[in-house]
C-alpha cells in the first residue's frame, strides 16, 4: 500500500488522465542548482518541495519507523519505487545545453528528506475544482482533499534529483512541468544560482482549461 500510494505524487498524469480538466492537485516549489567543473557545467540538480497537504499524505507512508525523518533504508525504498516511474515521463523535465531539448532518462543521484518546519507553504486551494467538468467523474478518478497539515505545524516532503549532462557545457537550461496541470511546479526565484535567470518558456505550458495556459518556468544558466 505504501508503494502504491507513493506513486501518485509523480505519475498522476499517467494514472489519472481524466484530471486534465482539473486545477492542480499537488503543488511543488522547485529549486534549481548547477554543478560546474573546469569552467563548464556537468550536472543540473532540481529540488522538489511538495506542498504541506500532499506531504502529509506521503511522509507517513515513507517514514516507516515514524521518527519524523528518512533513514537510508527508507530513502532507498522510495528511490526504488519512484525513480523507474519518474524516468518514464523524463522526470517531467526538459534540459537544453545549446542544441535540442532532451529529457533525462535516469537520475545520477537521489535523496529525500523532511523539512520540519516547512520551508514551503502556500494558501490553500480547492484541489478538486474542475474534476466534474460538467459531467460526473467516475468514482475511481475523483480526487478527495487530504486532511489538513498536522497540528504540530506544516512540513514538506522534499526530493533532490541530480542529472548528469551528456557532455560538459557553458550553458544549460531546464524546464519542469506537468502539461495536464495535475502537478503545478513553480521555481523559487529567490534561490537561483549565480549566473542563472528565470523566465517563462515560450511554448511549454500546462493547460487544464483550454485557452488559459500556465507557461512553464525556464531556468537558464550561463558561464563566462
Amino acid at each position: 500500500m505504501r508503494r502504491l500510494l507513493a506513486l501518485i505524487l509523480s505519475v498522476a498524469v499517467l494514472l489519472l488522465p481524466a484530471a486534465a480538466m482539473a486545477h492542480p492537485h499537488l503543488w511543488v516549489q522547485q529549486l534549481v542548482r548547477v554543478v560546474a567543473k573546469d569552467g563548464k557545467y556537468t550536472h543540473v540538480e532540481i529540488e522538489w518541495r511538495f506542498d504541506p497537504f500532499s506531504s502529509e499524505v506521503e511522509i507517513p507512508l515513507i517514514d516507516e519507523d515514524k521518527d519524523g525523518k528518512f533513514s537510508a533504508r527508507e530513502i532507498k525504498l522510495l528511490s526504488d519505487d519512484m525513480m523507474p516511474e519518474l524516468s518514464k515521463v523524463g522526470f517531467m523535465s526538459w534540459i537544453n545545453t545549446g542544441k535540442k531539448d532532451f529529457r533525462p532518462s535516469k537520475v545520477a543521484q537521489f535523496s529525500a528528506r523532511v523539512d520540519d518546519p516547512a520551508s514551503f507553504t502556500l494558501p490553500d486551494w480547492d484541489r478538486s475544482a474542475g474534476d466534474n467538468g460538467g459531467m460526473a467523474m467516475p468514482p475511481n478518478k475523483r480526487t478527495n482533499n487530504p486532511e489538513p497539515p498536522r497540528k504540530q505545524g506544516a512540513r514538506n516532503l522534499v526530493y533532490v534529483m541530480r542529472f548528469a549532462l551528456p557532455e560538459p557545457s557553458k550553458t544549460v537550461s531546464i524546464a519542469t512541468f506537468d502539461p495536464d496541470d495535475f502537478i503545478r511546479i513553480e521555481v523559487d526565484k529567490a534561490s537561483l544560482p549565480a549566473g542563472c535567470m528565470l523566465a517563462k518558456h515560450p511554448t511549454y505550458k500546462a493547460e487544464f482549461i483550454r485557452g488559459y495556459p500556465v507557461f512553464a518556468d525556464l531556468v537558464t544558466c550561463q558561464l563566462p
